[in-house]
């Protein structure tokens, strides 16, 4: 989407970053104050992603964040959301519970959220009010945070709590579990060869990139370079990556 698309849609924010890139359409709704740092990306394609921020809520989102599709951002009292984090898809943060359980009229409560810097959140991951995720921490796909996940802790789990990082994928070698998801992520109908050329599969652009990047990020457990993926030539490239960013974590 081009820039002036993106301001478009992005309009009803209070500011917005430079180099803002949106995938699809977004659902913005602000009644408060929505500051949106620089170089965000949004994705809301094949699934449409809401901000929402109610009336007297502020939601802020750092610079260099990546929101995957689907995502559900509702903030009625504050949402911060650090730099540098990664929100995979269908994540779903609100700072309410919109309703009192057996009381109708009742004002909900409505619990600030924090989420710090270089967070990774894998997809369909809940996180609720009160909710402060500590700066590096890494909140495995699935899982349900209440509470408070301390700063380079890894969590799973419903509710979440502290888990060793195993290899996901163990079952598959590198290099079939790369290709499977290299497939996932592109939305192929088979896993690529790894003499395969990334720029000859169809959805392999900058935004498919960083789709892939999540996914290879929440199969193995591991932190990568956001311009190493993007600069992946072929598939064996990509193993190649991810081996030796595990490789680099078991020394």
């Amino acid at each position: 989407m081009s820039v002036i698309a993106a301001a478009l849609w992005l309009r009803r924010a209070d500011r917005v970053g430079s180099g803002t890139q949106l995938e699809g359409r977004p659902s913005i709704s602000n009644a408060g104050q929505l500051i949106i740092g620089a170089r965000l990306r949004l994705a809301s394609v094949p699934v449409q992603s809401h901000l929402v921020v109610a009336r007297g809520g502020e939601l802020v989102i750092g610079d260099d964040v990546v929101i995957g599709h689907g995502a559900a951002i509702a903030a009625h009292a504050r949402i911060r959301i650090g730099q540098g984090t990664r929100i995979g898809p269908y994540v779903s943060i609100s700072d309410t519970d919109f309703h009192v359980a057996g009381k109708r009229d009742a004002e909900p409560q409505k619990t600030p959220i924090d989420i710090g810097r270089d967070v990774r959140i894998g997809s369909r991951v809940t996180i609720l009010r009160g909710a402060v995720i500590g700066d590096g921490a890494r909140v495995l796909a699935g899982s349900v945070v209440s509470g408070d996940v301390a700063a380079g802790s890894t969590v799973g789990g419903v509710p979440a709590r502290p888990a060793g990082v195993a290899d996901a994928g163990a079952d598959l070698s590198v290099a079939d579990g790369v290709a499977a998801t290299v497939a996932v992520a592109l939305g192929l109908e088979a896993p690529p060869a790894p003499a395969t050329a990334l720029a000859d599969l169809e959805g392999w652009d900058s935004l498919g990139a960083l789709r892939l990047l999540l996914g290879l990020e929440e199969r193995f457990g591991v932190t990568l370079d956001d311009r190493g993926v993007p600069k992946a030539r072929h598939v064996s490239d990509l193993v190649t990556i991810v081996e030796a960013v595990l490789a680099a974590r078991h020394a």
